[in-house]
């Protein structure tokens, strides 16, 4: 007898073949395709991420040039408002020494006048308290 030949050999190929075209079509190529765009996507967001890091870099180094410009411009300010309030202070303090000589000055001619009104009354005493110490001294009264 005869026997009837195997097909399923050629069943299991075709069905093979099948779910390798629906795979390959339907999940492969697709996924494929997102891969594709993700990596685009990827290497856009790399060049857009160095751009900006450059200028950010760009901009730090014009904002650190600014900083310094404006750091210089605030110290060349702080030495004149320096050299202004020295000069301020020495015209006062000239103006103090100024007075203080003047006040000193007439202090002393008040001193000199108050010597020579006390030598004055000590002449036109001193007569008169040669008397009294003698008095005292000898402890009765002398002529």
């Amino acid at each position: 007898m005869l026997a009837l030949p195997n097909y399923s050999l050629l069943l299991i190929m075709a069905c093979f073949w099948l779910v390798y075209l629906l795979v390959s079509t339907q999940l492969v190529k697709p996924l494929g395709r997102l891969l594709e765009e993700r990596e685009g996507r990827i290497a856009a967001a790399r060049s857009a991420n160095e751009k900006a890091r450059a200028e950010l870099a760009e901009a730090m180094a014009r904002c650190d040039r600014d900083v310094a410009g404006a750091a210089a411009e605030a110290q060349r300010e702080r030495a004149a408002r320096r050299a202004e309030g020295e000069a301020a202070r020495r015209a006062r303090l000239e103006q103090a020494r100024t007075q203080a000589q003047a006040r000193l000055a007439s202090l002393g001619a008040e001193l000199d006048d108050a010597a020579r009104s006390a030598r004055a009354v000590l002449r036109g005493r001193g007569t008169e308290l040669a008397r009294e110490l003698a008095n005292r001294l000898a402890g009765r009264s002398v002529a």
